[in-house]
C-alpha cells in the first residue's frame, strides 16, 4: 500500500467522522425530530469507512459457482421470490432463465445438479443496500461490500 492510498483512505475516514459529527449535532439541535438526516449521515459515514477499507484492500472473497471440472460458471447471486439463487447468464450478461437454489444444506444437492459452490477473490465496492418504500424502506438500508464486477470474473463459462 502506497502513501497516496494511505492519504486517500485517511481522507475518507475523516469525512466519515464529519458525518458522524453531523448526526450528533443534528440530535443536539433537534433531538429526534432530525432523525432522517441523522440516519442519512450515519449511513453515509459507514459507507465512507468501507470505501477507505477497500482502498487499502480492494479485493474480497465472494461466493462463486463452479462446474464439477472447476470452471467458473457465468452465474450470479439473485434474491428470488423463494430465497437466494444462482441466476445463469449468457455471454452478453443477460439472464438465461435458468436458476438453481444457492447454499443448499447438503453439498450433495448441488453436486447432483453438476455444480459446486466455493469462493473467489474479486474486486469489491461499498454500497448502500436495502429496500422497500418510504421511511419503512429506509429503515432496512445498510452498508456492505459487494462485488464490483458483473458477478463473476472474466472468462467464466456459459453453462
Amino acid at each position: 500500500m502506497n502513501e497516496q492510498t494511505n492519504t486517500q483512505a485517511e481522507d475518507l475516514r475523516e469525512q466519515a467522522r464529519q458525518k458522524d459529527q453531523e448526526a450528533r449535532d443534528s440530535f443536539e439541535r433537534c433531538d429526534t425530530d432530525g432523525f432522517l438526516s441523522q440516519w442519512a449521515s450515519g449511513l453515509t459515514a459507514n459507507k465512507l469507512r468501507l470505501e477507505a477499507d477497500l482502498l487499502e484492500e480492494p479485493e474480497r472473497w465472494f461466493p462463486a459457482l463452479f462446474d464439477l471440472n472447476g470452471d467458473r460458471v457465468r452465474a450470479k447471486l439473485h434474491n428470488g421470490g423463494y430465497g437466494t439463487c444462482w441466476m445463469f447468464c449468457d455471454a452478453n450478461d443477460r439472464p438465461t432463465g435458468k436458476f438453481i437454489t444457492a447454499f443448499p444444506k447438503r453439498e450433495a444437492t448441488m453436486t447432483k445438479k453438476g455444480y459446486r459452490e466455493d469462493e473467489e477473490l474479486a474486486p469489491g465496492k461499498a454500497a448502500i443496500v436495502g429496500g422497500g418504500k418510504g421511511l419503512a424502506g429506509a429503515a432496512s438500508c445498510y452498508t456492505l461490500i459487494v462485488r464490483a464486477d458483473q458477478g463473476y470474473l472474466e472468462g467464466a463459462i456459459v453453462a
